[in-house]
């Protein structure tokens, strides 16, 4: 089942590559932008920082939400990483000797 969900992940993000990939780029870069600006907002001690922040993180909303054709392809990525190295499978070894 895990397999089969990865790949049809990886099916989804080339196609969504080859047809979003400008937006796929804008999408990711507000993304990090919006990210790394409320960081840097939740560590602001004065007025004037906490309002560039602020001001930071509109402009990557307002980035990411102008480019929803890539948010699609943002999306694939974070879920393709997610089941890629959360879903390991958990081995049990059967040789342990418990005292």
């Amino acid at each position: 089942m895990r397999g089969i969900i990865i790949g049809v992940l990886v099916a989804a993000l080339i196609i969504a590559i080859i047809v979003f990939l400008w937006p796929a780029i804008m999408a990711a870069l507000g993304a990090a932008l919006g990210y790394w600006a409320l960081r840097q907002f939740m560590i602001a001690n004065s007025t004037g920082e906490k309002i560039l922040y602020g001001i930071l993180i509109g402009v990557g909303a307002l980035v990411i939400l102008s480019n929803l054709h890539g948010v699609l392809t943002v999306a694939i990525v974070v879920a393709l990483i997610y089941f890629l190295t959360k879903n390991k499978r958990k081995t049990t070894n059967t040789n342990t000797f418990d005292y």
